[in-house]
């Protein structure tokens, strides 16, 4: 008797908000401005094509017959982390309820790694079967592959070895992914690979919600963070995210709704950076029952911070509570004071020095000491998008993208 099921996963379609700031326009020391190129890197790990350094994914040896649910489960796991489109299941025990142990084995299996569940597309499967052994084929589509995550492998150890992870409390890591996912990409559906994967953010610095979430997820797991992929619905539709255990407990992280629209290179947003479950039911929804509760407030504090720069204990930040006006927070204890009365975005910093956009003065280039003395203004035109490479300091204007020596 041959009985087919097919199973269709359907891909989320990711949207996020726009976001736009006003502008209001209202001393001055003469700096060398040249017309620049992109440096070779911005942050973002670039890698050749052909990627060797990868270590392959270890084997597992299945037996020849599964002859339960979860050594069946064991089966599927080991196929979907190979990433293998086509494969056969040798099933040996009774099946008069064959339907029910696909239905648990490929469910548990999925619950193994929420990473490579993120992943999975349609799923076709046809089994034969008799009394008591069943013959199961399955067609599983993806949307990456084995080659493409030995180079999702390859960059994130590449970024971990820019850090000391054993020298980063939870808090750090978390925000150290937050911050190189929203810096370095770009939120489109544009890409060459598909914009759901976490190879697409990862290496063309391009991806929806799903990829977003799963290279969030992937890096989270390397830097020894428990952590899961989370599924829900927003306004717009569906939508994807993470949790991540931060100290004990849980709390909700959405790097695509901390990534502003349109783009602003550096800019990073925290809106949505820690959030308890009741802060994120205002605007997302998922299944309770399906995830585990999220209930502290603590790193509440974090979600008035914009375009920031750290520097020991404090986080300098363009707060947007108070009409972004420049402040800093202690990372341990939350308390945030003012630094100067002065509007600044797109905020950026290189040892006792703070760069910025004025907004209290025609988003004029400025700097100022971490003390919040000695405010210069560094270039009278309006700027945008800075970012610091190898001791030069980038930003846009009107006419395209400058640079100065710091």
């Amino acid at each position: 008797m041959l009985k087919r099921i097919t199973i269709f996963v359907i891909l989320l379609v990711c949207a996020k908000p726009v976001y736009d700031l006003g502008m209001d326009y209202m001393e001055t020391t003469k700096i060398t401005v040249d017309e620049a190129t992109l440096p070779v890197t911005t942050g973002q790990i670039t890698m050749d094509t052909e990627v060797t350094t990868a270590q392959p994914i270890q084997s597992v040896n299945l037996p020849e017959k599964v002859t339960s649910m979860e050594e069946m489960a064991d089966a599927f796991f080991y196929y979907f982390n190979h990433f293998e489109t086509n494969f056969t299941i040798e099933y040996q025990g009774s099946t008069a309820d064959i339907k029910q142990i696909l239905s648990r084995a490929t469910e548990e299996a999925t619950k193994r790694d929420t990473y490579i569940a993120g992943h999975l597309g349609n799923r076709e499967i046809e089994y034969e079967y008799r009394r008591m052994d069943a013959t199961i084929q399955v067609k599983q589509d993806y949307l990456t592959n084995l080659e493409q995550e030995k180079v999702v492998d390859s960059i994130v150890e590449s970024l971990i070895a820019t850090v000391q992870p054993e020298e980063m409390t939870d808090f750090e890591k978390v925000k150290f992914v937050n911050d190189y996912i929203v810096k370095n990409t770009v939120y489109s559906e544009d890409s060459v690979a598909s914009s759901h994967s976490a190879y697409a953010v990862a290496y063309e610095g391009k991806g929806v919600c799903q990829g977003y979430a799963l290279f969030a997820q992937k890096l989270m797991q390397e830097l020894g963070l428990e952590s899961m992929y989370v599924v829900g619905e927003v306004y717009t539709g569906g939508h994807a995210w993470n949790l991540v255990k931060v100290e004990g407990e849980w709390y909700h992280l959405d790097t695509t709704w901390n990534d502003p629209v349109p783009d602003r290179g550096n800019g990073v947003r925290y809106d949505y950076f820690l959030l308890n479950d009741t802060d994120m039911r205002v605007d997302h929804t998922w299944e309770k029952v399906d995830y585990p509760k999220a209930i502290s407030a603590k790193y509440r504090f974090m979600h008035v911070v914009q375009d920031s720069y750290e520097q020991g204990d404090y986080i300098y930040f363009s707060n947007a509570e108070d009409n972004n006006k420049l402040y800093k927070l202690h990372k341990v204890t939350g308390e945030t004071q003012r630094v100067a009365d002065v509007r600044a975005l797109f905020v950026v910093g290189e040892g006792d020095w703070l760069y910025f956009s004025n907004y209290s003065n025609g988003a004029y280039l400025a700097k100022i000491r971490l003390d919040g003395t000695e405010l210069t203004t560094l270039y009278k035109e309006e700027v945008e998008n800075l970012f610091i490479e190898e001791d030069m300091l980038y930003f846009t204007t009107a006419e395209g993208l400058k640079k100065t020596e710091l």
